[in-house]
């Protein structure tokens, strides 16, 4: 196994927790895919289209595409990233900086999180459904975002962390830097 900033047992755990959230999130993909072959195929062959596949495609499987893909992105340095300046930052005050920005995504997910939990568990008991031609139950895509963001607000936590303890001890944790002008991080091995 190569050496990463899962160095203990609970980041491994949450590791292989995102592994299977994304390979979830990659079914998810999938099964949209094959529905909307299946639902255009039944319309233009058979002029019978799936009624109900893009309601589930839009409640359902586009949730899970999206919010259980998150967290394993952010793992393998897979988001976004603005650095046209921070090659020019010295080291501590760059594992600062990104504490303090991994700190401020952990309060925003986390309310987010709540949100969607507190969605979810009023969907559930309220039995809301969506109004389309298959009343299907509102709580599963809360549930999705909740999962989703609670861990993602997970691994944010921890890299917050890791870069506030990279700042004091001086040492850079290996993989938890990631650059494209450098070499690519080193992936762990399923």
């Amino acid at each position: 196994m190569t050496t990463t900033p899962e160095d203990n047992a609970g980041t491994r755990l949450l590791s292989a927790i995102e592994r299977l959230f994304a390979l979830f999130s990659g079914i998810a993909i999938g099964v949209i895919m094959l529905t909307v072959v299946a639902d255009v195929s039944m319309r233009y062959l058979l002029r019978q289209p799936l009624a109900w596949s893009y309601d589930m495609i839009g409640t359902y499987l586009m949730v899970a595409g999206f919010f259980l893909a998150l967290s394993d992105t952010l793992r393998n340095h897979g988001h976004i990233a603005i650095d046209m300046f921070t090659h020019k930052l010295p080291r501590p005050m760059l594992h600062i900086s990104l504490g303090v920005g991994y700190a401020l995504a952990v309060i925003i997910l986390t309310i987010i999180a709540l949100q969607a939990g507190h969605r979810m568990i009023a969907a559930w008991r309220g039995g809301d459904l969506i109004s389309a031609s298959v009343s299907w139950p509102t709580w599963p895509s809360y549930f999705l975002a909740f999962i989703g963001t609670a861990l993602i607000a997970l691994r944010c936590l921890i890299r917050a962390a890791l870069h506030f303890g990279s700042c004091v001890t001086g040492r850079d944790r290996p993989g938890l830097l990631y650059s494209p002008h450098e070499d690519q991080p080193e992936k762990e091995q399923l």
